[in-house]
């Protein structure tokens, strides 16, 4: 299982990690084994979120597929991380990434649950599509989109499992490219200042719509969106209505209204809108349901204050937002988009989010946008409010 190459030993919280020695092999050490050390944020949280999984279906003997591994370091952290977990199946198509990964696990002493494979990630979820052969958990975390690998996920997970997504291709999911988009995820993108909560509803809409070619529907427990990225954790479930959870978001950019429509209203829908008569804009089809669950945001939370971890601050401040966010309505406003178009003077958030409240609104920050807010009223209501 030798290396002929320069490593160097790193560490990820308690994870130790032989990695192939940038300082002298420059930008071929990433060509050989990939590794990003601010993804180690994410990888906390999906710690996590799957320690959280395991508390509230009080399952145990987990089996976890990660299929795109490079160092290893997501998966072998699943292992030595969360108890529940009994088996991790890794894989890539980089035979040294393989031998490095098979290191790593050995490095951690977790080799006896951690199996790692050369092998493409959709042939390797296709081998534990059968009955019985199924994973508790699912992780896709590609450079670029999840899209390609979508239905060999849905048919590797058992049901009432989670299949975790990430997307790093931001300009598509933004609205840069909404052809792209379109292409991709089968829903346009729009450049709006909720572009990423855009972004997030439109790979749950790919992911429920490719459930629903197996009479099966999702979930979504938790989403985040940070840095580069999005990430989406969705449940597998034996639904077949997830197709009521797929609509289209208009937007105005003349007065920045919003409205939600499913498929099923798309017939009777006017492009117009409603408050100023001016044209409105799509996104979608995507997810118009909720993203995150309550109550499983607020497990996540406790298990992150409970866990020593590298980015536990910023995790528990996330998630205090997350939690706060998750009852309010699809989309949200920003101080200075509505101060920008409006020629408002812009209001410290909190300070509006209390006075939004003490009208009796439900009114809540988001993590999406330092900046932004949920609100279940109208933009003319926050307009009244701001003009005072």
């Amino acid at each position: 299982m030798s290396i002929k190459m320069p490593l160097k030993l790193l560490y990820e919280g308690k994870v130790k990690l032989l990695l192939p020695d940038r300082a002298i092999l420059g930008e071929e050490a990433e060509k050989a084994v990939f590794y990003n050390p601010f993804m180690s944020f994410s990888r906390d949280l999906s710690i996590c979120v799957l320690k959280a999984y395991a508390n509230v279906t009080g399952k145990k003997g987990l089996r976890v597929a990660e299929p795109l591994t490079a160092s290893g370091v997501r998966g072998i952290r699943y292992a030595k991380e969360v108890d529940e977990v009994d088996e991790v199946v890794l894989s890539d198509v980089n035979p040294v990434a393989v031998r490095i990964a098979r290191i790593n696990a050995l490095l951690n002493k977790v080799h006896e649950k951690v199996v790692v494979k050369l092998s493409n990630a959709n042939s390797l979820l296709s081998r534990y599509d059968a009955k019985g052969k199924r994973f508790d958990f699912v992780d896709i975390d590609p450079f670029g989109s999840p899209a390609p690998y979508v239905d060999s996920a849905i048919r590797s997970t058992i049901l009432g499992g989670v299949i975790a997504l990430t997307a790093t291709d931001m300009p598509p999911l933004c609205g840069v490219y909404p052809r792209v988009a379109l292409r991709r995820y089968g829903g346009l993108s729009l450049r709006t200042e909720y572009c990423h909560e855009l972004a997030v509803r439109l790979v749950l809409g790919l992911l429920c719509r490719e459930t629903g070619k197996y009479e099966l529907s999702i979930k979504p427990l938790i989403a985040h969106s940070t840095r580069h990225y999005i990430r989406v954790f969705a449940q597998l479930t034996p639904s077949k209505e997830g197709s009521k959870n797929i609509g289209l978001i208009y937007h105005c950019r003349n007065c920045l209204h919003r409205r939600i429509v499913k498929l099923e209203d798309l017939a009777s829908t006017k492009s117009l809108c409603e408050k100023c008569y001016s044209p409105m804009e799509a996104a979608g089809p995507l997810w118009i349901g909720p993203i995150f669950d309550k109550t499983f945001c607020e497990e996540v939370a406790r298990v992150a204050s409970s866990l020593d971890l590298l980015n536990k601050k910023e995790l528990k401040k996330i998630l205090k937002l997350i939690t706060s966010e998750a009852d309010g309505p699809p989309t949200f406003y920003t101080v200075d988009a509505l101060s920008h178009k409006y020629k408002l003077r812009q209001p410290k958030i909190q300070e509006l989010i209390e006075k939004l409240r003490s009208q009796g609104f439900h009114a809540s920050p988001t993590h999406f946008n330092p900046k932004g807010f949920r609100f279940s009223g109208d933009v003319e209501d926050i307009v009244k409010l701001l003009a005072r």
